[in-house]
Parts: C-alpha cells; structure tokens; sequence
C-alpha cells in the first residue's frame, strides 16, 4: 500500500493483521489536498494565502484556515500609547468587527455586501498568559460632556494638555485635576501611565452617581420539579447530590444567599431555620399562587449552611414514592420571582416534563399531534430519509406558545432576576424549550438541554452534575446595562443576544454570564472625514463579589474609501456569528424558508459583488472570494444545515435548542457548533494524545467536513462542542474495536452514549487523553458527553446518524437536496 509524502511509518489499524499502514491509498485524496494526518498545534496557523483571489471551486476548505489571523494598522499618531498594537490585539477578542478597514461611505458599505457590525464578549475568560482586566480604583472616571464616552487611549490632548477631544464626537473637555497623578500606589507619574489611557479594555469602580442602591448580593433559588418523570429519570438525585457538592464553590459565599422550592401540582416551600432542620409550606392554589409568610425560605448561605444541607440530604427521600405527572411550572416560576423581587438573584430551573398546569401550560399531546402533522404537510417520507415536498412551506416550531412566559420575563427583567433552565427528558417527549427559552434570552440565562435523559447512563448523569457545578462557580457579572458608542457617522442599527433591548444601542442584562457574546448591526449614515473611528461598549455591573464597577471595551479601525481594502479586512468568523444571531433573533417574522434563503443570497451577494469590484472574469473561474473569506461559503453552508435540520420526532425541541446556542454562543463556541472538528484516530501520528515539548496535549489535525477523506476501517472523533461523537466504520478491525470499546467487534458494539471504558492499551489512553483535553475547553460551560455511532445504515440511533450528517458539511444531505459544491452553485446562480 503506497503512501503520501511525509505520512507517519508506523504500524496502524488496518485490514489485515500483518499489513503496514502508511496512510491513504493513492489517489483517494485530491492532488492538492494537504496532508491531513499531520499533528499542528493550535498555533501553527499556516501563514495567510498571498493571492489576490481563490476559486472556491477548485479549493477545498481547510480547517486549519478558520482562525488564520487578520491585523489591523492604525494610522500612526492616532493613540496616546507608543505602541498601542498589544493592546489592540486584546480588544479584539472583546470586540470583533465583521471589516477591519470600515468603509467611509455608505455607498462604499452597499457596494460590497458585506455586513458591519461588532460580535461583542463583555465578559470572556482570558486565553493563558492574558493579563486580567486592570481596574482604576481611584474614582476619577473623565467622560465627553456630549456623547458621555470614556476616555480612552485614542484621545488626543489639547491647548497644552488642559483639555483632551473625544474621538466620538470630537468635542473638546477638560481634563480632571486628579488626572495628573497615577492612582496606582507607589508608581507616581503622570497621566501618561494611567490604566485607562494604556489599555483598551478596563474597569472603573463606580462612583456614587452610578449607584441605585446596595449593590446585589448572589441570591440562587433552585426550582426543582418532583414529578414522577423527573424521579422516574433519576434527575431530581443527580441534581440534588450536584447542588449540595458544589455549594462551596458559590461565589462571594459570606453574602450568598439560597432558596429551595419544589413542585409538581403544587408549590413547596422550605423554611429553614438557622440551627438546622426544615418545614414544608405547600401552596396548592395554583390560579392564586401566593408566597408563605415566612422569612426564612430565602436563607444566608454560611449562617443556615446546616440547614441547607439537612433539605438537600432529606429531599429525595420526601418525593421518592410521588406518582404526580403533572407540571406547574408557570406558576413555580411567578413565586421564585415574587421570592427574589425585592433583592433581585437568579432562578435555576430544573424539569424533565413540558408545563401542564396552571399559567403557561401547554397542550403537550395536541402540540405533538399537530407539529407532525406540519412535518408531514412539508416533506415526503421515504425509506432514504425526509425530503421537502415541491412549493410547500416549511413550518416555523420556533413561535411562543404561551404569552405568559413572554411576560414574565419582563417581570425578571424589572426585578433584576435571570433565569437559567436544565431541561431534560425521554427523546420523543416534548418539553416546550421554544416556549420556555424566552424566559433565559430576555433575562440574560442560559438553556441545557439533556434529551433522552436517564441517571442511568454514566454520561448523563456526569453532563448534568458538570454542567450544573460550573454555573453555580461561574462569577457572573449582576445587573447589568450595556450601551454601544460609535465614532460621528456611524449608528448603531439592531443588537441581537440574550437580553432585553431598551433602545437601540442599549440594553438591560440582569445577569452577563461568562463567554457569551453579543451581535451589533451598524450603519453609515454620513461620510466619515476621520482616517481612524472608535467603537466603545461600556457595560455598567456589579461583580460577584458586590463590588460596582463600570467595563469599558474600546475599539479602534482605520477608514478606507477602497473596496479591494474592505474585502482584504473581512473576518469571515464574525461575519458568520453576526449572520447566526441575527438569523434566529427572537423577534424575527420571517419563516425558517425564508431566514434560510435570505442567508444564500447575503453570500451571493457578497461574491457577486467582490468578481464586480475586482473584475475577475474568467470561463475557467466559476466562483471567487479573497484569501480571508475562502471559509465563508462553508460557514455559511453549516449555519445553513444547522438551521435547515429537522428530526421528525424532535422537531421543536433540537431545533429550538440550536437557536438557544446560535443565539448565545461566543466566536469559538459558534464556529465550533455550525463547523465541527473532525479527528482520525485509527492512524494518528506517535506523537498525538502525549504531551509534548511545550507541556501541552498534542492533539490530531482535524479533517475537511467530507466522507471523502474517511477509509472504510476508521475511527473518527466528531466534536461540536455540545458533543463528541465517535464513529465507528463499518469494515474496521475487530483488533481496533477491542482497543478502543473493550468489546470483540463491530457486531457486538452498539451506537448509544458511552463512558469509554478504560482499556489498558496506547490506542484507549490516547484518546482518553484527547476526550479529556476537547473537555477542558477553555471558557467552556458545556461538558460534552460521549456518544458512540455505528457507520451502519441498517442499525444504530438515527439520532445519531443524523448529526453525523449534519458535521459533513461538504456532503449530500437528501433533505437539503445539494452538497458544498452544489451550494456554491446554487449561490453563483443567483
């Protein structure tokens, strides 16, 4: 078996005991694929591509171009700072713009199709070796009297140094008389080596005027459904052992405060004393709900610890013979809040079942009955699969059932409350996640959903207890308000995230959970006469541990009036999550049909525009874009599948959970979700799944998006960031199989979720190792489970298979009628 260039010599698994494996067999691969087999750490970033345009045509995508870095160069003497570059480069990871040379007119913008806009990290976890955040303590915060913007480090000093302009709006202030001094003890000096004039990004401790009141203090309430689903599951245990193991890790834990309330049918208080012990309120007049007369159901966390602990310990065993099948929880939502209204604080909801009683119920058999009644309308069911019917129109599962929770989570808002929902059930049940995603998205929470949720299963139930212990030790930021400023000329024009918009550029957050991030559409709307425009968010919170204070994310970007400059400065990365979250933005009246296709005409728009601004004719050249959007089409194509997935027997709930990831997620977390990494492991080089040189995990390069590149005895890693799947070939060796799953070979193993079993072999340990690493993902909330997928189309979870599909992105899939290249096409044609 001949072998490519540079392929690792080594013994792998093949067929064919005996046989030397020494990578593909020739001429599979395209001549121009590079060698995908070799091991690249996350910063050997292959230098970007010097040719003015590329034909997507005849390039396939790969991975490794995703994160090919972009610079930015501001002309000189626009900063205070010497050397502003370093500080730069850590402003764009709190702000990333869609072009890093903004037009100077909006013709020129129009010209190009390409969106602007900011994708927005308030709050992000520093990469290793990032310094944290400096914060000015000495309460001298200057601000332009016009446009109220913060001094910055692009501001330029006047008549002597008395007074400085703002780069917003060009008005002149002056400069405070403390300015002169460095507030940083025993470092004297002048204004120059103030925090806020040499970084991009600080914090400023809050003065009283931006006081309301005392700050708020962390106050959780646990809504805990006790239904007999919720036991039956097992996720009432698991959820109570992970609280009470994890208490410790609240932050600020001298003020914390916590509150337990259970229901089904009806609402159950727990009062708990300081020296221990508890009592049960139970409200069962649910149209009336009221909150018991009680002051101590909301508790200090340190001084009725015992007390807490004592519930905790007491609680599975006071609902373990319930038989109750019904679900308040409209109104167990109404007294958490009526609990947490005068101090504000975050719900945790946890339910395994769709609300039947009470507000907010929903019709769960009806609902069911008639969303496949809708699916049926739209496709034809075949044995190949689902395929759309000819001028039908594709039901939206994503509308509100109920306006109660809409109201509500107004209320949350009002009251400074944020609600962050576990949502777990059996794979064909329907649990309402599009109707009771809206209480999170305007309160700034957070959505896990567990479908097919058993205890039972190991991968479960540990995805559950992780994901849960790391909200509760996450320091949120607390009552939140962001607001966007721009440079004179430029407006912002929508914002899209989890929050409640009060006016254009500004909104209310009642909590900012960590890594999430935030899409900001803008518009040109006179000509710019600056070389340089600065973009400032301030996001003015309270941190965990009660202390005010006021973020300032400073942005700066030279203006072109050159369209070739404009589409060199392109981030293809942000313009897809500016894309993605305005796409499944919650108030959109468009239907999924047409969300879908206005995304292939944005692409078409774009690289029509670019062949007309650089004139690129040719008969051999079908389809062309610059070096730093070749990974825009596939981009967009996955966002395209992603949206466009439909399970029949899951059709609301998977689908509304995307839109909950697409909504929320950072750069990363989103690229990873729509373009998921793909590993072999059958033959992956010595050195892969060891530590190496630099004390880090070497991991495999991961693969194009195609069933092209894989071999028919492989084992493959899929990994998406929410789960990691391994798939299993259909013709690989009983010897790998053995390896790996512990078992003798294809015909005993069984594609479910799996706790790989520790195998006493190099091939296990290494992709345990490389399992453990994908799972410390930096930043990350999620814990993605481990789901094992046979390449078998007579067998295994269709489920599964499905995602497969949905991670090819360069392949067929029927319901979508066309692959990459018939993508390309289909954009090219319009």
């Amino acid at each position: 078996m001949s072998s490519p260039i540079h392929a690792p010599k080594k013994r792998q698994y093949a067929p064919g005991e005996s046989q030397l494996y020494y990578g593909s067999a020739e001429g599979q691969y395209p001549a121009d694929l590079p060698d995908y087999h070799q091991p690249a750490a996350a910063e050997n970033i292959p230098v970007p591509q010097q040719a003015q345009f590329v034909d997507l045509m005849n390039y396939p995508p790969d991975p490794r171009d995703l994160y090919t870095p972009l610079e930015v160069r501001l002309p000189s003497g626009l900063s205070v700072l010497p050397n502003p570059t370093d500080s730069h480069t850590v402003s764009l990871h709190y702000q990333s713009p869609t072009i890093r040379a903004v037009p100077k007119t909006e013709s020129l913008l129009h010209e190009t199709k390409i969106p602007l806009g900011l994708v927005i990290s308030p709050y992000r976890t520093p990469e290793n070796g990032e310094e944290a955040v400096p914060v000015v303590g000495d309460g001298t915060i200057a601000r332009c009297r016009r446009c109220r913007g913060y001094i910055n480090p692009y501001v330029q000093f006047i008549d002597g140094g008395n007074r400085w302009r703002c780069p917003l709006c060009g008005l002149p202030n002056d400069v405070p008389q403390n300015f002169q001094w460095n507030p940083t003890p025993d470092h004297p000096g002048g204004r120059y080596n103030r925090l806020e004039l040499n970084h991009s990004v600080v914090d400023f401790v809050a003065t009283v005027e931006y006081l309301r009141g005392p700050p708020q203090v962390p106050a959780y309430v646990f809504l805990l459904n006790v239904s007999h689903g919720v036991i039956n599951s097992g996720m009432l245990h698991t959820a109570i052992r992970a609280i009470s193991e994890n208490l410790e890790r609240i932050p600020n834990q001298r003020s914390a405060q916590v509150a337990i309330i259970c229901y089904d049918v009806s609402l159950y208080y727990f009062a708990m004393p300081p020296g221990g012990g508890f009592n049960m309120l139970v409200v069962s007049d649910l149209e009336e709900a009221y909150l018991p007369r009680c002051y101590d159901i909301l508790v200090n966390l340190s001084e009725f610890r015992q007390s807490v602990d004592d519930l905790l310990s007491r609680l599975p065993d006071l609902f373990a013979d319930s038989r109750t099948a019904g679900s308040a929880t409209g109104p167990a939502l109404e007294g958490a809040l009526a609990l947490l209204a005068p101090t504000g604080g975050k719900i945790i909801l946890l339910s395994a079942s769709a609300p039947t009683i009470g507000k907010g119920a929903l019709a769960t058999d009806e609902a069911r009955r008639q969303d496949t009644q809708k699916v049926l309308q739209y496709f034809q069911v075949s044995e190949s699969g689902l395929h759309p019917r000819e001028n039908a129109q594709e039901p939206d599962s994503e509308k509100s059932a109920s306006a109660f929770y809409h109201a509500f989570a107004i209320s949350c808002v009002k009251a400074c409350v944020s609600v962050d929902m576990f949502l777990a059930g059996d794979r064909y049940d329907y649990l309402g996640v599009a109707t009771l995603s809206l209480v999170p998205h305007y309160t700034s929470g957070q959505v896990f959903y567990y479908p097919g949720f058993n205890a039972g299963v190991h991968e479960d139930a540990v995805k559950l207890a992780v994901e849960l212990g790391r909200l509760l030790a996450m320091p949120g930021l607390l009552e939140a308000e962001m607001r966007v400023r721009c440079s004179r000329g430029i407006a912002v024009k929508a914002m899209h995230g989890n929050f409640f918009v009060q006016a254009s550029s500004r909104v209310v957050m009642p909590a900012i959970p960590m890594d999430q991030s935030y899409a900001v559409q803008l518009q040109i709307e006179e000509t710019l006469m600056e070389n340089m425009v600065l973009f400032q968010t301030a996001a003015l919170h309270t941190t965990a541990s009660g202390e005010r204070r006021i973020r300032v994310l400073n942005l700066a970007l030279p203006t072109t009036d050159s369209a070739s400059e404009v589409f060199a400065s392109a981030n293809s990365l942000a313009i897809t999550a500016l894309l993605a979250k305005e796409t499944v933005q919650r108030t959109s009246v468009l239907s999924l049909e047409d969300r879908r296709e206005r995304l292939c005409r944005k692409l078409a728009d774009i690289c029509a525009a670019y062949m007309a601004t650089n004139k690129t004719h040719s008969a051999h050249l079908q389809l062309l874009l610059p070096p730093n959007l070749k990974t825009l089409p596939i981009l967009i194509l996955g966002l395209f599948k992603k949206i466009a997935h439909i399970d029949i027997e899951r059709m609301h709930d998977a689908r509304s959970y995307a839109r909950v990831v697409l909504a929320s997620a950072n750069i990363e977390q989103l690229i990873q979700y729509i373009y998921p990494n793909i590993y072999s492991l059958h033959n992956m080089p010595e050195e892969v799944g060891f530590v190496g040189s630099e004390g880090v995990l070497v991991m495999p390069t991961p693969l194009p998006l195609t069933s092209t590149c894989w071999e028919s005895h492989g084992l493959y890693l899929i990994d998406d960031g929410q789960v990691i799947y391994l798939v299993v070939a259909r013709h690989a060796v009983p010897r790998l199989i053995n390896d790996v799953f512990g078992v003798a070979d294809y015909s005993v193993l069984q594609s479910r979720k799996l706790n790989l079993p520790e195998v006493d072999t190099a091939i296990s340990q290494r992709i345990r190792a490389i399992i453990g690493k994908i799972r410390e993902r930096r930043g990350a909330i999620h814990y993605p489970s481990v789901c094992v997928i046979k390449d078998d189309d007579s067998s295994g979870n269709p489920v599964l298979r499905s995602a497969v599909a949905q991670a090819l992105i360069h392949d067929r899939v029927d319901s979508l009628r066309f692959s990459y290249k018939q993508f390309l096409v289909k954009v090219y044609g319009k």
